[in-house]
Parts: C-alpha cells; sequence; structure tokens
C-alpha cells in the first residue's frame, strides 16, 4: 500500500495565494497598509514567525486600539478552514489515514494552530512540524515502509534536495504545482 507524505502549505492549505492575502486584507480594514504590515512582517519572521506576535506588533507600532490582539488574530485565523485545498482532501479522504503523513516547516505552535483551524488533522496518522530539512521524516517514514512506495509531495523544490534517493528507491517525489499535480500524486 502507497504512502503519501503531503506538505501543508501551498499544498493541502492556500498559505500565500490566499491565507495571506485575507491576513494582509484584515489589516488593511483598520488602516494598515499591505507595506507597513511587510515591514512588521520581515522583523517578526527573524524572530520566528507567529501571527499573534505580527498582529501584537503592528498594533502596538502604530498605534493602534480598536480592536484587540485577540480579535484580529482570532478574525485573521477563523477563516483558516476556508483555505484548504479541497479538490485534493477530497483525494486524500479516500485514502487511509493510516496511509497519510503530513510533514510541514513553520514555527510548531502556529503550524498547529493553523492544521486544527482546518479540520484536517484526522486525516493523517502522524504529523511532523520541522524547523528546517523535512530529510528525517520523509526518510523515516520510508525506512519505516521499505516495502512501500512512498510519495512525498511538496511545493518547494528544495525540499527533496538533501533526501536519499539511491538509499530510499521506495521514495517519489512530486512536485506540488496545482490541480494538475494531483493526477501525479495518485497515479
Amino acid at each position: 500500500m502507497t504512502k503519501y507524505i503531503f506538505d501543508f502549505d501551498d499544498v493541502l492549505f492556500f498559505n500565500t495565494e490566499k491565507f495571506k492575502k485575507h491576513m494582509y486584507k484584515c489589516f488593511e480594514e483598520i488602516g494598515v497598509q499591505y507595506d507597513t504590515v511587510k515591514k512588521y512582517y520581515r522583523i517578526e519572521k527573524e524572530k520566528g514567525w507567529v501571527l499573534h506576535n505580527l498582529v501584537a506588533s503592528v498594533l502596538k507600532g502604530e498605534n493602534l486600539n480598536l480592536i484587540s490582539k485577540e480579535e484580529l488574530t482570532e478574525k485573521i485565523m477563523g477563516e483558516c478552514k476556508n483555505f484548504i485545498n479541497k479538490e485534493l482532501i477530497d483525494q486524500i479522504k479516500q485514502l487511509e489515514t493510516e496511509n497519510c503523513y503530513m510533514v510541514t516547516h513553520g514555527v510548531k505552535e502556529y503550524q498547529l494552530e493553523k492544521i486544527n483551524r482546518t479540520g484536517l488533522k484526522p486525516l493523517f496518522t502522524q504529523i511532523f512540524i520541522v524547523q528546517d530539512t523535512k530529510k528525517g521524516p520523509v526518510e523515516m517514514i520510508c525506512e519505516q515502509f521499505k516495502d512501500n512506495e512512498v510519495v512525498f509531495i511538496d511545493d518547494k523544490e528544495k525540499r527533496f534536495a538533501d533526501l536519499d534517493f539511491v538509499k530510499y528507491t521506495n521514495l517519489r517525489k512530486v512536485l506540488y504545482v496545482g490541480p494538475k499535480s494531483i493526477a501525479e500524486i495518485f497515479q
């Protein structure tokens, strides 16, 4: 039975295309322009990006008190379930949970909150959140299921660079570039 490893941001969850646009729109609604938010975003990203820290920094830095950081964070995060990749999720729902894994990159607290808010967690037997390379969890799954094909789906080519495809001949990579990738995943 094939094992599937999915990335979260920009594969299962439209982070860049939809979520971040929603986030910037929420800031604009309280009078903070995109370029200003981006400035704070760069600062917070250096610290290990978490949304509520960005919200707090923007509100404090721009001296805004018409909305609390909790209210603005909830307004942004409360929409997570609307940004899932429904087409891909529908395919995953046809698979057995024990064949599905998630390996995502980011700050653990923030990634878990997004995952929990999407409602996708029950579709995966195990979720790994890494700070740098995905090599450890991906190769551990390949090792655990040596007799199975393991398909690793990510939207960034660099996430495949350090994987040992010679040692793990059961590993197949799929670069996710949108809906046309779905057929390649489940071939």
